[in-house]
């Protein structure tokens, strides 16, 4: 068993920590490793919180855990994550880590509450279909990669097959100006040979996307965020009944 001097002393570093940061329900165990510091339980820190940690994990295969009743541990496979709660609070019934996500960090987030995925939501309840989002043909393919061989096929907004149809949704970047560049960008580099602005390639494969689509007996609809009311920032003001009407009039030909 541990020192119980020492748990003794954790648990009294944890206690004032959360009368001092009263709002708190939950902090990652590696964020009183300065405390513990100060009050001479540790040295010094190792890895973000390894000494804190260390201890939690003889205590945890002792079956001793409940020594320190501030312990929370999320259990994900072979991994634990620990963390302090306050005496008084419930153990949280969602992870820390999902609990704590900020929207403007998370990815899929962004892109599930942005323009596109509305616009294109709405053409799904206008045509009574579920779109293909972000399909890719075998026949629309993007330039010749550095090897000189290889293409990527490019991807379009929303394919619905049953009425062969291609909606894409333009966004203000579509329609910025090209400037010429010498700096060859990420997209550039999976996509192209040419020393290209990432306007001129954006251009570029929307032009091929108009040319080849109906080459392959496929009808292309353009819906842009000016069809709409937008802001300031150039985002959809978002108001239902008004923008399916906008809508259904971009796809009075298929419904």
């Amino acid at each position: 068993m541990k020192d119980l001097s020492q748990i003794e002393k954790i648990n009294t570093v944890i206690a004032e920590y959360f009368t001092t940061n009263a709002t708190l329900t939950i902090v990652p165990v590696k964020e009183l490793m300065p405390a513990f510091i100060k009050a001479g339980i540790f040295a010094k820190d190792i890895k973000k919180g390894l000494p804190i940690r260390l201890v939690l994990r003889e205590l945890d295969e002792s079956n001793e855990l409940a020594l320190i009743p501030f312990v929370h541990a999320e259990r994900h496979g072979e991994h634990t994550y620990w963390y302090f709660i306050p005496t008084n609070s419930t153990a949280p019934e969602t992870a820390y880590k999902q609990e704590t996500k900020k929207l403007e960090n998370d990815v899929l987030a962004i892109r599930a509450n942005s323009d596109e995925t509305y616009v294109i939501s709405l053409c799904d309840e206008v045509l009574s279909l579920k779109a293909d989002r972000q399909k890719r043909f075998p026949f629309l393919l993007g330039d010749l990669h550095k090897n000189g061989k290889t293409q990527t096929k490019l991807p379009v907004d929303a394919y619905y097959e049953e009425l062969q149809l291609v909606i894409e949704y333009k966004e203000i970047q579509n329609f910025r100006p090209v400037v010429a560049s010498h700096k060859i960008d990420e997209e550039e580099e999976e996509e192209g040979t040419k020393i290209l602005s990432r306007e001129e390639l954006r251009r570029t494969y929307d032009e091929r996307r108009a040319k080849v689509l109906p080459e392959n007996d496929i009808s292309l609809v353009v819906i842009s965020y000016s069809d709409f009311e937008f802001d300031n920032e150039n985002k959809i003001i978002r108001d239902k009944e008004s923008d399916l009407t906008t809508v259904k009039k971009a796809l009075r030909d298929f419904r």
